[in-house]
C-alpha cells in the first residue's frame, strides 16, 4: 500500500485540518511533545489530535527524544505515555524521533540501548513503538539489526527510498521543505509528508494496541458509580482550593508551569485561555462547566 499523509507541530500554527483532508491526506503523525526542553506537550497536539479524529483520519504520534541514558528515555516514555497517549486512541505507531545532536553523540551502542529503553517502556503500557530517524542514522548511529521488531519512520527527501530490512520499513517521510515529489504545502502550509507502506489501522485495532480493545472496538468502559459535584465559576480574582485543582490539572494537561497556589492572577488566565483554545472551547478565561468538564475528563 501506499497511503498519503502528513506529520505535523506547533511549527503549523493553527493547522487547517479539514482542508488537508480534502486535499487528499489520509493519516496524520502528530507532535506529541519531547525531552529536548525539558519535558513537554506539544502546544497544538491537543487540537491537532481532535481535529483529526473528528474528520476521521487515523493518527499517529511522536515524540522528539533527547535521552542520552537508559534512565532518561524512560522516564521520557512515561511521561509520554500519562500526559499524551494515555486515555487516547492511535490508529498508528507512536515514535521514538531519534535526531537530537547531543543524543547521536553517545555513540551506537549507548544509543540503541536508548533507543530499546523507550520502546519497552512504551511496549508494556499496551503501545506500538516506532522508531523515527533519517535513511542514514540508522545504518550510522545505531545497531538497527537489533531494532528491525519496531516499526521504522525513516526520512529521505528523495524520489525513492529503498530500505532494508522492508518488514518494518513502514512509513516514509518524502518530502519536507525539500520536496522532490509533490508541492511542499499542504493546506497553504509547509509540512513534511509521508507514504504509509504497511496497514497499520488493521493491525493495532486487531491486535488491540494504542488504546484499543482487540478486534478494532474501544474497550468497554467499567462500571462507574455516577454522582453529581458542583463546582463554582473562577475568574481572574478568584482565590480557593478550587483555584488550586484547577492550576494543578492545567499544569497536568498542558504543561503550564503555574504555582499551584489557589490564586487566579495573570499568569493563571493566561494558562486558562491557552487551554481553552487548545480544546476549541470559547476563549474567555472563565472556567465555567464546560472548561471544567474538559478539565476533569
Amino acid at each position: 500500500m501506499k497511503a498519503f499523509g502528513i506529520d505535523i507541530s506547533r511549527w503549523q500554527g493553527d493547522f487547517d485540518m479539514e482542508k488537508a483532508a480534502a486535499e487528499g491526506v489520509t493519516f496524520v503523525i502528530i507532535k506529541g511533545g519531547g525531552g529536548d526542553d525539558g519535558l513537554y506537550v506539544d502546544g497544538q497536539f491537543a487540537r491537532n489530535y481532535h481535529k483529526a479524529k473528528a474528520l476521521g483520519l487515523p493518527v499517529g504520534c511522536y515524540w522528539f527524544s533527547r535521552a542520552l541514558t537508559v534512565e532518561a528515555a524512560e522516564k521520557e516514555a512515561v511521561y509520554f505515555y500519562e500526559n499524551v497517549l494515555k486515555g487516547r486512541q492511535f490508529e498508528l505507531p507512536v515514535y521514538m524521533d531519534v535526531e537530537n545532536r547531543r543524543q547521536l553523540s553517545v555513540g551506537r551502542r549507548q544509543l540503541t540501548n536508548v533507543v530499546k529503553a523507550w520502546c519497552q517502556a512504551l511496549e508494556k503500557r499496551g503501545m506500538v513503538p516506532g522508531i523515527y530517524s533519517s535513511l542514514s542514522y540508522f545504518s550510522t548511529y545505531l545497531y538497527d539489526s537489533e531494532l528491525t521488531t519496531y516499526p521504522h519512520w525513516v526520512a529521505s527527501w528523495a524520489r525513492s527510498c529503498h530500505f532494508q530490512p522492508e518488514s518494518c520499513f513502514g512509513m516514509w517521510q518524502f518530502g519536507g521543505e525539500t520536496n522532490l515529489l509533490r508541492s511542499n504545502k499542504v493546506a497553504g502550509v509547509v509540512c513534511d509528508q509521508d507514504y504509509m507502506l504497511i496497514d497499520y489501522p488493521t493491525r493495532i485495532k486487531r491486535e488491540g494496541k494504542n488504546g484499543f480493545a482487540p478486534s478494532g472496538d474501544a474497550a468497554p468502559a467499567p462500571a462507574e458509580e455516577v454522582c453529581q459535584v458542583s463546582v463554582p465559576i473562577l475568574r481572574q480574582g478568584s482565590r480557593s482550593g478550587y483555584v488550586r485543582t484547577m492550576q494543578i490539572l492545567l499544569n497536568a494537561y498542558n504543561d503550564a508551569g503555574l504555582t499551584a497556589d489557589g490564586i487566579f492572577g495573570p499568569a493563571t488566565d493566561k494558562a486558562v485561555r491557552s487551554y481553552q483554545h487548545s480544546r476549541g472551547l470559547v476563549v474567555d478565561g472563565i472556567v465555567g462547566a464546560a472548561t471544567w468538564a474538559q478539565l476533569v475528563k
